[in-house]
């Protein structure tokens, strides 16, 4: 009651509704906001909703958030094909280490029930290896919700850049503007670079810890004795 029906639609006048403009660099992983578990149906032929926490963790997520057609094609400008093939390069060579995930939230009984008329349609568009990254989304992403991570106009199409920890590194609003699909493009091959990095040092601190394993020998019960040397 305390929101007046139509703000949200006369903030459309002005930069079609953008919110915000996209940072310049990524935010900082200590700083980061987590993204919102939510709870939808996917297109997965199965009637069980899904989590989108298990789909998004380990793997650097674009994540389309919109509720509309007009905020599906603004989100669209970011990361779609034919409006940003690089980012989709990325993604292909990425190994399956970088994904694109969308979310359509609608609490609107009747609009949720048109867009399950018109899944089978979105699974050919999408294609089976895309079904369980789509989530059709009715109840819990509550308003409050939305204002902490910054959708302020459920009108208006949303980009996350999510880190293989589900925090939130980069955003955009609106339709892309300037070398806003650039800096998109950009964050995520540098969360790429960033999670090489860590594998790399795991498997090097790993490595000793194997070897110290492997020179650690335990005599017979009885005689125990603890023969060569453990590597710190």
């Amino acid at each position: 009651m305390a929101t007046p029906y139509f703000r949200e639609w006369s903030n459309m006048r002005l930069h079609k509704g953008k919110s915000f403009l996209t940072p310049p660099r990524l935010f900082k992983a200590e700083r980061a906001l987590y993204f919102p578990n939510l709870y939808g149906k996917t297109l997965l032929k199965q009637r069980a909703l899904q989590d989108t926490t298990p789909v998004l963790e380990n793997k650097i997520s674009v994540v389309s958030v919109f509720s509309s057609a007009w905020g599906e094609n603004q989100a669209a400008t970011f990361a779609s094909e034919k409006n940003n093939p690089e980012l989709r390069e990325v993604v292909k060579n990425s190994n399956g280490a970088a994904q694109l995930v969308q979310i359509n939230f609608e609490d609107n009984a009747v609009k949720a029930m048109i867009v399950k008329l018109f899944m089978p349609r979105l699974r050919k568009t999408l294609g089976p290896c895309n079904w369980e990254k789509y989530f059709l989304v009715r109840k819990g992403f509550t308003t409050e919700i939305r204002d902490l991570i910054g959708l302020l106009n459920s009108k208006v199409g949303y980009i996350y850049l999510l880190d293989g920890d589900c925090k939130i590194r980069w955003a955009a609003s609106g339709p892309a503007e300037g070398e806003e699909k650039q800096g998109l493009v950009k964050g995520v091959q540098r969360l790429l670079d960033d999670a090489k990095y860590k594998k790399k040092e795991a498997a090097a601190i790993a490595g000793p810890q194997k070897q110290a394993e492997n020179y650690l020998k335990v005599a017979p019960a009885g005689k125990q004795k603890v023969v060569g040397t453990v590597i710190q």
